[in-house]
């Protein structure tokens, strides 16, 4: 899935993100990812195959050496999943459909919304944008 950050008080303009930290619901550790960088407006990060619904914790300054000053922030993505054969070489890819997002307000938000880039938004490649985010 692809995620590009927007201002939120310019909603047509791309807005960098500093010192990113993600991590994903039910994986150890930290997702680390060359898309990923101290000042980025845009990454790729993977959703699970085995389940409808995924869990992000996109954490603002968490990649910085200053613990006190990180902002974590958690949302979901629903989906509906389809595997579908590709080839004997490559096995299987999965699909998702109807795809959604719900941002958990713990009232200190840096995300201040977050949508799909299409009402119904389905992930069928990994070369365009899945969701907005807005900061």
């Amino acid at each position: 899935m692809i995620i590009r950050f927007f201002d939120h008080e310019n909603p047509t303009e791309y807005k960098k993100v500093i010192n990113l930290k993600v991590q994903i619901e039910g994986i150890d550790g930290d997702y680390v990812n060359e898309t990923i960088t101290a000042f980025t407006d845009s990454i790729a990060i993977p959703v699970k195959v085995t389940e409808d619904i995924t869990s992000f914790k996109l954490i603002i300054n968490g990649n910085d050496q200053d613990d006190t000053n990180d902002n974590e922030d958690v949302f979901d993505l629903n989906y509906i999943r389809e595997d579908v054969f590709v080839s004997r070489s490559c096995g299987y890819k999965t699909l998702y459909y109807d795809v959604t997002t719900s941002l958990i307000n713990d009232n200190d938000n840096w995300i201040r919304s977050i949508e799909t880039v299409k009402d119904p938004q389905d992930i069928l490649n990994q070369n365009s944008d899945h969701v907005k985010i807005f900061h």
